[in-house]
């Protein structure tokens, strides 16, 4: 198996990985929770995952350039495809999920309906992020058997 391969399997595997655990284990828990309670998990939890759910996501980014460059015919069409959902990750990420967690952490207690809101809209936007990043994951998987 070349480098790339490797690197694009872990990278990709440990970020579809992370934010599927958070669509499986903690939106369920956060949904249950009191506002109050939910927003303060929800801030520790989110400051934590920062530091690491970006960084998996580009080094998925750059490996999967890096064997889509190296492959052909459908191993390269397959990665080509991973990418493409990688990259959407991304951008949604940054232009609707980070601005909305950050209004969150934000918010004022009296602001309960706003917040509620807000927290139903990002578990939409992250279970939508965690299905993408999977099927995506997914893809530069069998690209990799192919």
């Amino acid at each position: 198996m070349n480098v790339w391969a490797t690197l694009m399997l872990v990278s990709s595997g440990l970020f579809s990985g992370g934010i599927t655990v958070f669509a499986w284990e903690r939106v369920p828990v956060w949904r249950d929770q009191t506002l109050q309670r939910y927003k303060a998990e929800f801030a520790t939890t989110i400051r934590v995952a920062d530091r690491v759910q970006p960084a998996l996501l580009i080094a998925s980014i750059v490996t999967t350039v890096g064997f889509a460059l190296t492959a052909s015919g459908a191993a390269r069409t397959l990665a080509v495809i991973g990418l493409a959902g990688f990259l959407v990750t991304l951008v949604a990420s940054a232009a609707v999920l980070v601005p909305l967690q950050r209004r969150i952490i934000a918010s004022s207690q009296g602001q309960a309906t706003l917040l509620e809101a807000m927290r139903r809209r990002w578990f939409r936007g992250h279970l939508g992020r965690s299905a993408l990043g999977v099927a995506s994951f997914v893809l530069v998987a069998i690209a990799v058997s192919v």
